[in-house]
């Protein structure tokens, strides 16, 4: 099990340079959890696409279902007090220590390619190449 953020999540359903890096991180661990912010997240790059006329609405709802039902049961809370805690600690935002404070409490990898998050919280966030890495050893 992993904590994936939401960049990693929209690169996993939608064609980009990371496509493959995000198969393989599949592959590798399928089973991925979120918090439940990564929904508006997501939405809202869904919404940058279809404003730059990138996707069609059709597209966008197709790319939404998808991603609503790998995700059905994989969305968490986190408590605030934890997430402050992790805002304290670095120059992350409150958005971005969600993620942190989920993959802490669950005991297992944040995979992202957040630079703030990875620079901020090296033993417990990899991008995907660190991580595929990490796990073939």
């Amino acid at each position: 099990m992993i904590v994936v953020d939401s960049n990693t999540v929209v690169y996993a359903f939608t064609p980009g340079p990371f496509a493959r890096e995000v198969e393989l991180l599949a592959e590798a661990d399928p089973f991925w959890v979120t918090v439940e912010l990564c929904r508006s997240e997501f939405r809202n790059v869904m919404a940058a696409y279809l404003r730059k006329s990138l996707l069609t609405l059709e597209q966008v709802n197709w790319i939404i279902a998808q991603k609503e039902t790998h995700f059905e049961f994989a969305y968490y809370e986190v408590n605030s007090l934890e997430v402050m805690s992790l805002v304290a600690a670095s120059r992350c935002s409150s958005y971005d220590c969600e993620y942190v404070a989920l993959a802490k409490k669950m005991g297992v990898p944040l995979i992202t390619y957040d630079e703030q998050i990875l620079n901020s919280f090296p033993e417990i966030a990899y991008n995907p190449v660190r991580y595929l890495a990490s796990v073939k050893e």
